[in-house]
């Protein structure tokens, strides 16, 4: 069964950025910055064999949080731009054997962004973009500044198809960050 050893990254959207992975893709294949539009060849595809079976690969991607505002306690907070939400993925195949996600904010805005009732989850959708499982992380119900708790995530085997981060906050999805996984 071929692997493909390609790795796309675009972006989707102001507030969605995509990676395409091949969990068994080379390790070579460092990640490139989201070009809009874009795609990116890493490589020719690969063959799997008994002699030559996929080895770990990981794939990590962030994409921007545009500013916005919203409500929290009565008092009205403003997130300027600056802050990104970062997704991480290792395993092999269809075998994921760790995923994170967080945000963190650079400059200034580690000092201005601050995040109240926060979530991340981890959407799996099937080739067909039918999602079929969601690993909610807790309520943060308390204020950061600056960043939200990285959620990490344990060993699954899932459908081809994708694995997206999702932060919500105060209920309402802020953004988006997927890797594509194939055989």
């Amino acid at each position: 069964m071929p692997i493909s050893k390609t790795l796309i990254t675009a972006a989707v959207g102001a507030t969605a950025s995509a990676a395409v992975l091949a969990l068994g893709a080379p390790a070579s294949a460092a990640p490139t910055p989201a070009v809009p539009a874009a795609v990116v060849d890493a490589g020719q595809p690969a063959t799997e064999s008994d002699e030559n079976p996929p080895v770990l690969r990981s794939a990590a991607g962030s994409t921007a949080i545009g500013a916005f505002t919203y409500s929290a306690g009565g008092l009205t907070i403003k997130v300027p731009a600056g802050c990104f939400l970062t997704h991480a993925v290792s395993g092999k195949g269809l075998k994921i054997n760790s995923q994170r996600a967080g945000v963190d904010c650079v400059g200034p805005m580690a000092l201005a962004a601050k995040f109240c009732n926060t979530r991340i989850e981890f959407h799996y959708a099937d080739t067909n973009n039918k999602t079929y499982r969601i690993d909610k992380g807790p309520l943060n119900g308390s204020c950061k500044t600056g960043t939200v708790p990285m959620l990490s995530k344990g060993a699954k085997t899932v459908k081809a198809g994708k694995t997206c981060a999702q932060l919500w906050i105060n209920g309402q999805r802020k953004a988006v960050q997927c890797h594509y996984i194939t055989k």
